[in-house]
């Protein structure tokens, strides 16, 4: 806790140093041999739509927004999280189907302080090497729980604060014990900690079952690299310093069964929660449970009330409002630019059995210019699922385009009149190569690009409203 803090003092001298932990939570803490034999060897998300990374064959593009985990290797085979089967389907991948969600934050009993960031995608916020527009708030079980079934890999918390969490276990199956299928992910986005935190299941006087488990992250290959800003989220709106913009840190996953926690036919049922003791050092992404073998948190239906969406900040801001919940295991949200056809883009579970009125929100980062059209789909325990009526939201189109991409001596930036006051290069190191005040008169500028080396670059074009940002290829 305190070598932490004090890396954190000195985060301007040496940024990498005080973020060197970015992990997800992790729900068994084995021995450094066991933890490397467990480790998963590759993943799937939907960066760019479809990336697909692992130890033994790293791919060089590193994801620098948010994206979702759609299938992971472990032991050899490659199990889907179910969060996005029809994009495996169309790369020709093969898996085992899964149900994997990430667990909510629940019954935290730390607090915030100085020394807790929030890490986001590089071009979360639309900016490269620097912050955009959007003024984010500090709430930290948003980001541990954010994207299609929590599993947003793009997002983290470092050095949540010291404290428990509690999760409810319900309908634990026994017969997936030891059956070789891993039950629990962790998923770590940064260096990893020396220290450890303790998780164990527990009866419902706070007994452990089978035996507590520790983690650390010494032995687990890495199998790709991402790259963040770090925002201070003791502030809020939360602040970015200059020191922690555009950094890269590892990617790191493993994953268990529950008889890794000495959880058998015979103990099984004692169990009633399952709870993570922090150390203050945590770097946490999201802990992800296999919904086949149990379910955490008490998840029960819900009366759709209300359903709408508004823009802010350039984002499309969702939410909908519950009650009398009923027999309702979880909403998706669905978008479309043609209000016909709609694709899912956030799943999000129901409360729980209430009388009292519920709330809920989504955040669609993705909003473009024109209209876009919401719909929520409200899933029950049967599978059996309704839709709400559409909602829709309609922005300005801010066109901005580069071209020729790739370009080898001059590229053109078109954008409409009132996009463009300044146009500013960087390479990918955040050095500002050019800029270049824009023509109001014209609706493109022409830049010299010949003496640059071959490689990508970033293209900010600024307004008095926003800044937005394109890549582009000197060859």
């Amino acid at each position: 806790m305190n070598s932490k803090l004090s890396k954190a003092a000195n985060a301007f001298a040496n940024p990498s140093a005080a973020l060197r932990n970015c992990a997800v939570i992790s729900l068994f803490t084995l021995p450094v041999s066991a933890l490397g034999q467990q480790a998963v060897t590759g993943i799937i998300t939907d960066y760019n739509s479809y990336w697909k990374t692992s130890s033994a064959s790293m791919n060089t593009v590193k994801p620098d927004n948010s994206h979702n985990l759609l299938a992971f290797t472990y032991n050899g085979v490659q199990y889907s999280t179910g969060a996005n089967n029809g994009i495996l389907n169309a790369n020709g991948q093969t898996y085992v189907d899964g149900d994997f969600w990430s667990m909510p934050l629940s019954n935290f009993t730390g607090a915030i302080n100085s020394n807790t960031k929030v890490g986001l995608g590089e071009m979360y916020d639309g900016v490269h090497n620097g912050r955009g527009t959007t003024n984010y708030v500090n709430d930290i079980s948003y980001y541990l729980n954010d994207g299609i079934k929590g599993l947003n890999i793009g997002t983290c918390v470092a050095n949540l604060p010291a404290g428990t969490i509690t999760f409810l276990v319900n309908n634990l199956k026994p017969s997936n014990i030891g059956d070789g299928i891993p039950d629990i992910v962790v998923t770590q986005v940064a260096d990893h900690s020396g220290s450890a935190d303790r998780y164990s299941f527990t009866d419902a006087n706070g007994n452990v079952i089978g035996q507590s488990k520790e983690v650390t992250f010494n032995s687990i290959p890495v199998i790709a690299n991402w790259t963040a800003d770090f925002y201070e989220a003791s502030t809020n709106p939360m602040t970015l310093s200059s020191g922690f913009t555009n950094t890269d840190r590892p990617v790191r996953l493993w994953a268990a069964d529950l008889s890794d926690f000495g959880i058998t036919a015979a103990n099984y049922a004692a169990i009633k929660n399952f709870r993570i003791n922090l150390s203050g050092n945590s770097d946490v992404a999201f802990v992800a449970y296999n919904n086949k073998t149990m379910t955490i948190a008490t998840v029960l239906p819900a009366e759709l009330k209300d359903f709408g969406v508004r823009e802010t900040n350039g984002k499309a801001a969702i939410n909908w409002t519950t009650t009398n919940e009923k027999d309702v295991e979880y909403f998706v949200v669905e978008k479309s630019t043609d209000g016909t056809t709609f694709t899912g883009i956030d799943t999000v579970k129901a409360k729980g059995n209430s009388t009292t009125i519920q709330q809920y929100a989504s955040v669609d980062a993705q909003l473009k210019g024109g209209i876009t059209y919401y719909r929520l789909k409200t899933v029950d325990l049967g599978k059996h699922y309704s839709y709400s009526k559409t909602a829709q939201i309609q922005i300005k189109e801010s066109v901005v385009r580069v071209f020729p991409n790739p370009a080898v001596e001059k590229i053109t930036v078109s954008y409409s009149n009132s996009a463009a006051e300044s146009i500013l290069i960087y390479n990918t190191s955040g050095v500002l190569m050019q800029q270049k005040k824009a023509d109001r008169n014209s609706t493109q500028t022409s830049l010299d690009v010949s003496s640059y080396a071959k490689g990508i670059y970033y293209l900010v074009v600024e307004s008095d409203r926003e800044k937005t940002t394109r890549s582009f290829v000197v060859r």
